[in-house]
């Protein structure tokens, strides 16, 4: 929990956020941070910090990632799937469930009808020549000869 009120976050906090979004910022997380001055919601369940606030006040266009809806922060909630639809009824646009592989079903199923903006997926696309950088090569190539 995070007791500052905004006019104290919106000092200090938001600033590199606004130089990242005049910069091309694409994606960013909230995390499971409540801010009991701001809203009753953790950050990443809450309309005001998303849509009002860094959306709306900051001007982000980009993807909103929720953070990991495993965890235990997450849980105010309800369950896997009621946690995935708070996220996106907030504003986020990709949720993520990293440590309950046998929930994705039912959040799949659950998220079945709400799928991201097109125009934001398109901005989270890679840069450039149209080809990877070495780094995202290499890792790719990681993951293929780990599952291979």
């Amino acid at each position: 929990m995070d007791a500052r009120t905004f006019g104290e976050i919106d000092a200090g906090d938001l600033h590199p956020y606004r130089e990242l979004i005049a910069s091309g910022l694409t994606g960013v997380m909230p995390a499971h941070v409540l801010y009991p001055e701001v809203d009753e919601r953790p950050a990443g369940y809450s309309r005001v910090w998303l849509q009002n606030i860094l959306r709306g006040r900051l001007g982000f266009e980009g993807m909103i990632f929720s953070d990991d809806l495993s965890m235990e922060g997450a849980r105010v909630a309800g369950g896997p799937a009621e946690r995935a639809l708070a996220a996106i009824d907030a504003g986020c646009d990709m949720v993520l469930l990293c440590n309950a592989p046998g929930e994705v079903p039912g959040v799949l199923e659950a998220l079945k009808d709400r799928p991201p903006e097109p125009r934001r997926v398109a901005l989270m696309r890679g840069r450039g020549p149209g080809r990877p950088d070495a780094r995202y090569a290499q890792a790719v190539g990681a993951v293929r000869e780990a599952t291979a």
